[in-house]
């Protein structure tokens, strides 16, 4: 009998397995276990997912890989920066190096591992122990992932099986006990628990380092670029020539200017500045600005935006509020810069160039199965209807956008739940929920399927404007990855970058700007 789950596989193994971290941590605690081991197939990206569940659950997070042969498990803080150093490169070379730290432990039957990690090393078929999803009703879920892995229907893999013909995965088709196991069935000798220490992987934002002229700090230098475009956007154009208008502007910068040197988030808007300021240095043209960013007068007056706030009645609360920050933890601002497409790639480099091409990159963004696209994935997995009845019934589902405000009221966060309880007249030929809330029709059972697996990785791909610029070298806190084009990104998404310390900025690459360029050049000659 054991106190840890061993070795758990989430949906960050893409297609191979099923676990949600915030059911896996809940089902843990129901289970009694003192600490569960994260074991995703060759990725750590659900690390910070993982570790804030676990903690919610007043579980203790154990991280560890499973390199397929072998698992390398982090047995405290510094272990865990060894395990990224190692993914990073996995070069066993480098691993002999790392093991004479003694804060990583290897779990294998294969002994010839021993002599790599002598006595951090332990003799166990942690694979007899695995987990691929919470519950056993999950099995048929998985066997969806499977299929779509494999690029099969479920009548195709059930053919496979009945000719008796052998094929990878095989296993989680005939046998529906690879969910998560209660202690009693977990034999093991040695004591996880104990061998690993409980650390924090979180980190309240760590902004970059701004160089102010003149010896200012950040907040100094703020302030004189606020007082600058005072002069050149208000006093100069006429605007605080009235004292009513004036003291509007004056409260709203004191305002500002408090709240954002309470959080200590100069820098941030530092950053952005020098980059926008980049964009128009070399002629190119910058968007005057997106969404709630364009209510901060702050950013309107340093050159980030090109809208008056106070002119437009925007509000500053809607962009930045003090309400978004508690304690330790400290909430960022999310101020979008668009540049010409074709430029981007030369913006990022300038942002490589000034803070090191180690502490900056591009992140991983996964591809998750939601609404429409989750129950598509069921019904031409299960393979229930023709191609054209399936576009017919998920036309019917709305996209995650158009719904978003209602969907956060709901307790179970499902757009083809939405879509069953707002609109049933489109769906009931099909499926509609009865008196009892059970949803039923003729394909039932395939949206329930589908409702439960929304929100489920599926595909991983490199985000489309997000740069992170980090205090650290990357590759010593975070787990790098080669894109399709061999460059090596961020290996953890945009969420869990921030959740760590390291602050996102998105750089947009906006073709419509180049074109009007193209115009404005075409005209000038």
């Amino acid at each position: 009998m054991s106190n840890v789950a061993i070795n758990c596989k989430t949906h960050y193994s893409l297609l191979r397995g099923f676990s949600k971290c915030e059911a896996l941590a809940k089902k843990c605690s129901e289970y009694g276990y003192t600490s569960c081991v994260l074991a995703d197939i060759k990725t750590i990206a659900g690390a910070v997912d993982f570790h804030k569940a676990c903690k919610k659950y007043g579980i203790k997070p154990i991280i560890g890989c499973d390199f397929e042969e072998y698992m390398l498990v982090a047995k405290n803080k510094n272990g865990w920066l060894d395990l990224i150093r190692y993914f990073s490169d996995q070069n066993l070379t480098n691993l002999k190096e790392i093991c004479k730290n003694g804060n990583i432990l290897c779990l294998s039957p294969n002994t010839s591992f021993k002599k790599i990690f002598q006595n951090n090393f332990i003799e166990v078929s942690y694979q007899k122990y695995a987990s691929y999803y919470v519950e056993k009703s999950d099995a048929v879920l998985h066997r969806i992932l499977l299929c779509s892995g494999m690029k099969k229907t479920i009548p195709q893999v059930n053919k496979t099986l009945k000719n008796n013909e052998e094929f990878n995965d095989k296993r989680f088709f005939i046998s529906d006990e690879f969910h998560l196991k209660g202690p009693e069935d977990i034999n093991i000798d040695f004591d996880l628990d104990k061998l690993c220490e409980d650390y924090e992987i979180t980190h309240k934002p760590m902004l970059p380092e701004f160089e102010c002229p003149d010896g200012l700090n950040q907040d100094e230098y703020l302030t004189q670029l606020c007082r600058i475009g005072w002069r050149e956007k208000l006093i100069n154009n006429g605007i605080v020539d009235d004292n009513e208008v004036k003291s509007k502007y004056t409260d709203r910068i004191k305002l500002e200017l408090g709240v954002i040197f309470e959080a200590g988030l100069s820098g941030y808007f530092l950053v952005v500045q020098d980059i926008v300021n980049e964009v128009k240095r070399r002629g190119w043209i910058a968007g005057v600005g997106r969404g709630s960013a364009a209510g901060s007068l702050v950013s309107y007056l340093i050159g980030i935006t090109g809208i008056d706030p106070i002119k437009y009645n925007l509000l500053w609360e809607r962009f930045y509020n003090r309400g978004r920050d508690s304690g330790d933890h400290v909430s960022l601002p999310d101020i979008d810069m668009d540049v010409p497409a074709d430029k981007r790639d030369d913006i990022i480099e300038y942002i490589k160039n000034k803070y090191g091409h180690d502490k900056v990159s591009q992140m991983i963004t996964f591809g998750r199965l939601q609404g429409r696209a989750a129950l598509k994935e069921v019904l031409r997995i299960s393979d229930a209807v023709s191609f054209a009845e399936m576009n017919e019934i998920t036309k019917n589902i709305p996209n995650e956008a158009e719904i978003s405000d209602q969907l956060e009221l709901m307790e179970q966060k499902s757009i083809i739940r939405w879509a069953l309880e707002n609109q049933p007249e489109s769906l009931e030929a099909w499926c509609k929920i009865n008196d009892d809330s059970e949803l039923v029709g003729p394909l039932s059972e395939i949206f329930e399927q589908a409702i439960k697996i929304e929100g489920t990785n599926k595909s991983q791909g490199k985000h489309a404007a997000g740069v992170i610029i980090s205090k650290e070298k990357l590759k010593d806190v975070c787990p790098m990855i080669k894109d399709k084009n061999g460059q090596m990104i961020a290996g953890f998404e945009m969420n869990d970058l921030e959740s760590q310390g390291h602050v996102k900025f998105d750089v947009l690459g906006i073709d419509l700007l180049g074109k009007v360029m193209e115009i404005i050049n075409y005209e000038s000659n």
